[in-house]
């Protein structure tokens, strides 16, 4: 099917959006992350949804190693992000589609049935490899992801991951906030008693415990029965998981990454590939031309995608100073007709 191009952002396809910013189709192989335009009043009093994956992107694409684990960003404006496009979608509707549930309301997953397909070991021993090699690098850079689930493993034209969405990211050893059980365990006692802990490895870790779970088992922890939230930190704060009994190989990584094993992200990745290299079905990342794609976003950007403000900004010197000059050209006759107008009416 021939791609559908548009003048402006809000005529492509929109492929994605969340509590703050929409995602449209642009190119080929370009999306444009936006920030929301129709958020209430008290929504934009709060921080900018754009400065922490801002703050992110611009050290990240400094590195001449780029990870090809993660969702590259080729130009960032103020309210705009394009992105490597992703054509398969994310692990989260692979895993949703095999569930049987109860009607779930206002866009809510019902209760839980029953699985009735599982993922193939070999893709979930491919996507936590490259999940947690993302991590490592992330790691490396001073960083923690802090939103670990499977709606933000993106899986390319091959079926590989590339973690996505860093609005959360913020330098290791802050406050881990906006994470909630099975994603996070609460600390009962000590001085940070009553919140979730500082950005960590120890954090990052039980995220991929969990996310591994939900791979491996094909749903969430406990998402058969109806919890509330003091009960889900109860349980996850005393250590009272779920029962681990499908594979060998996953449930031990499970549990050492609830149970804190890992020091680093580092040494966590190399025992996943260590230990998973037998179950593994590897595949290649497709080379992205990074500059190239680049070059193509601000094209995209001249040429008025984004409205004529920005587009003015990416012309070329001379152009903009001409713009000027015939703004001010016209402004200046229209004051001259409009002084011979009143000189005729007097």
């Amino acid at each position: 099917m021939k791609f559908h191009y548009a003048t402006t952002l809000e005529k492509h396809n929109w492929v994605g959006g969340g509590l703050d910013a929409y995602i449209y189709h642009a190119t080929p192989t370009i999306v444009v992350k936006t920030v929301r335009h129709d958020r209430t009043p008290e929504e934009n009093t709060g921080e900018h949804p754009f400065i922490k994956e801002i703050a992110f992107y611009k050290p990240l694409n400094e590195n001449s190693d780029r990870c090809a684990s993660i969702v590259e960003c080729f130009l960032t404006l103020p309210d705009h992000l394009f992105l490597s496009y992703c054509p398969n979608n994310s692990i989260a509707p692979r895993l949703y589609e095999r569930q049987e549930r109860h009607a779930g309301m206002n866009g809510f997953h019902g209760r839980l049935i029953r699985v009735k397909e599982y993922e193939d070991p070999t893709l979930i021993a491919r996507w936590i490899q490259q999940i947690t090699s993302a991590l490592e690098y992330i790691e490396k850079m001073g960083f923690c992801h802090n939103d670990l689930h499977a709606s933000n493993c993106l899986l390319d034209s091959d079926f590989n991951v590339r973690l996505a969405d860093f609005g959360r990211a913020t330098t290791i050893g802050q406050p881990l906030e906006g994470v909630l059980p099975p994603r996070a365990k609460p600390i009962l006692a000590g001085p940070l008693k009553g919140t979730y802990g500082l950005c960590s490895a120890k954090t990052e870790q039980f995220a991929v415990g969990t996310l591994l779970y939900f791979m491996v088992y094909g749903h969430e922890p406990y998402d058969g029965i109806v919890l509330s939230a003091a009960e889900w930190d109860r349980r996850f704060g005393e250590m009272n998981f779920p029962e681990l009994d499908r594979n060998e190989v996953f449930d031990g990584l499970i549990s050492a990454c609830w149970y804190d094993v890992y020091p680093t992200m580092a040494l966590l990745a190399y025992d996943f590939k260590r230990k998973t290299k037998n179950t593994i079905c590897n595949a290649e990342y497709l080379p992205i031309d990074s500059a190239k794609e680049t070059k193509t976003c601000k094209e995209l950007v001249r040429r008025g995608l984004l409205g004529p403000d920005l587009a003015l900004c990416f012309q070329p010197t001379w152009r903009r100073y001409l713009q000027v000059i015939v703004k001010r050209g016209m402004s200046m006759w229209q004051f001259i007709l409009q002084k011979i107008s009143w000189t005729r009416v007097s």
